[in-house]
């Protein structure tokens, strides 16, 4: 899909000149990169702004494809040693800048080019090879794009190739480097090799109290109880202030009636089949058979196409990509065929299988929710001036529970929370306002300590008290029996496994057959072929 184009950009020659460009940019001063952008960018060049949306979306793709090559699922610590924040965040810098050059040159793709282009995209085509709108909906929501965001993209990458084109454009790799490429590519090589798991290891048996005690004192940092600390926490957010009894429902009434068009409205939607066919040729036969008693359901079946080959679901007109379409099937009445539509993506014909009327939610049925809306707006428009107010009453000698009781707000004592968030049992705190900063900033102060609010939504604080330190100590064998058991036999299983593994490698240094050393183990001796250094992880081989 995308990718596909940033890949004439990819290559060692292409990224030099892109490089020259980019540091174009910032000696020339044309934006800094990484200041001076709003809240919901991260990086601005030029005119081009790097959504915080866009490098999300392609975070979680880059992380995706990472997890895909190492066989497991990789978290953000694995991530981030992986380098794969910073390769993202160059990447979207780099098409940013090309994207500015773009705009600068006027560069641009006609929207039948863009529409020959998703048509002729592989990714999007159904059982019959043909470019289908289903699939091409459901590749995109997966990839997290609105359609509207897939053709903004789709064209900014098209107009930056033409600019990764002029770079390269020919321009001839030599051999030497062709060769060590194709080396490096292809090289395959067959491998033979056992595995040795841990139900080879059947005798671990208990520990006595003497070599449980002795392995406890020797590893007893493992078992270490955490920092503790007691927090008493007093919060203010709309929804702890708001009051709907306050709202009348001439107010509510009057933001339901501006509101209703693009709120409370449901557009009308209809369930749409689709059928595009490979050429005019097919389109013609269609009709034809159509014309001779055959059915919809008739054509869908000789195509060799699935009921859900040809759905588009239950879909407003104006979720329709094709103009064209959305104006036949919206023009059709319910268990009605088309005649031949010339769309974007080739001829096209639809059957509209049901309608569903557009519709209204009633004023009765929407109060409840607008008076809630209206109550935490005003809420939120007075926490300004409740939050001074408050630190003045602090300021002034009160306690958080004087506050709370004064301003009708709730004091909730956590007893024991540790730098993770979790509580003595191991268990993560539950509803803690501001999160991970709250606890961060816990463990920052101390008893006795006033500390300033902290803003953990908008309008929305937090005040916290330390009330209570127990300091990190040591566990008793007795408070932790049954888990330095688990490790003690784990670390048994390990170390007999491991020498399974030191004696069949001596085996085999010495010229044994690997099939013998695998038999006499009681594992089977395995061959994975033509492997090269880009092949996946195979079940129980990684790459």
């Amino acid at each position: 899909m995308l990718d596909a184009l940033r890949k004439g950009a990819g290559g060692w020659l292409a990224q030099l000149f892109i490089a020259l460009l980019v540091v174009s940019f910032a000696v020339w001063g044309v934006s800094d990169i990484f200041t001076g952008f709003r809240s919901d960018t991260v990086a601005s060049v030029g005119g081009t702004d790097v959504s915080i949306r866009s490098f999300q979306r392609q975070y979680d793709f880059a992380t995706r494809q990472l997890s895909q090559q190492i066989g497991q699922p990789v978290s953000a610590d694995q991530a981030r040693l992986f380098g794969v924040p910073g390769q993202v965040l160059g990447r979207l810098v780099t098409d940013a800048t090309l994207s500015d050059e773009a705009d600068r040159l006027r560069l641009g793709i006609s929207s039948t080019a863009l529409a020959e282009e998703i048509a002729g995209d592989p990714t999007f085509r159904g059982g019959n090879g043909a470019f289908d709108r289903n699939v091409f909906a459901q590749v995109l929501r997966s990839y997290g794009y609105s359609e509207d965001q897939y053709l903004d993209e789709l064209r900014r990458n098209y107009v930056r190739q033409q600019i990764g084109d002029a770079l390269i454009g020919g321009i001839t790799v030599p051999d030497a480097y062709l060769r060590a490429l194709h080396e490096f590519r292809n090289e395959e090589r067959n491998v033979s090799y056992f595995v040795l798991t841990p139900a080879l290891v059947t005798d671990v048996g208990e520990p006595s109290d003497g070599d449980l005690s002795a392995y406890f004192e020797a590893n007893k940092s493992l078992w270490k109880a955490p920092e503790y600390r007691a927090v008493k926490i007093v919060r203010m957010a709309p929804e702890d202030l708001a009051s709907t009894g306050d709202v009348s429902d001439e107010d509510a009434r009057k933001l339901y009636d501006d509101s209703v068009a693009t709120r409370f409205s449901t557009p009308e939607r209809r369930k749409v089949e689709q059928i595009i066919f490979k050429d005019e040729a097919d389109a013609d036969q269609a009709v034809a058979a159509l014309a001779a008693g055959k059915t919809f359901d008739d054509l869908v079946t000789e195509r060799g196409l699935k009921a859900e080959d040809v759905n588009l679901g239950l879909i407003a007109r104006d979720k329709i990509l094709d103009p064209k379409v959305a104006d036949a099937a919206f023009g059709l009445s319910a268990n009605s065929v088309s005649a031949l539509i010339d769309g974007r993506f080739g001829p096209v014909m639809v059957r509209v299988a049901t309608i569903e009327p557009a519709s209204v939610k009633p004023f009765d049925e929407a109060k409840a929710e607008i008076k809630k809306e209206l109550a935490e707006a005003r809420a939120a428009a007075e926490i300004a001036d409740q939050l001074d107010v408050i630190e003045d009453a602090r300021a002034g000698g009160d306690t958080l529970d004087d506050v709370a009781a004064k301003y009708g707000l709730k004091v909730v004592t956590v007893p024991a929370i540790d730098r993770s968030g979790k509580d003595d049992k191991g268990n993560p705190v539950a509803d803690l306002p501001g999160g991970t900063d709250l606890v961060a900033a816990a463990f920052e102060s101390d008893v006795g300590i006033e500390n300033d609010p902290i803003q953990f939504a908008p309008n929305s604080y937090v005040w916290y008290e330390v009330t209570a330190v127990t300091a990190a100590r040591d566990r008793e064998l007795s408070e932790v029996r049954d888990a330095v058991v688990a490790d003690w036999k784990k670390d048994q299983l390990d170390k007999k496994l491991t020498a399974k593994a030191e004696d069949a490698k001596g085996r085999l240094a010495k010229g044994e057959d690997i099939a013998k050393v695998a038999a006499d183990l009681g594992v089977e001796a395995k061959t994975a072929t033509a492997l090269t250094r880009s092949t996946g992880p195979t079940e129980d081989l990684s790459a």
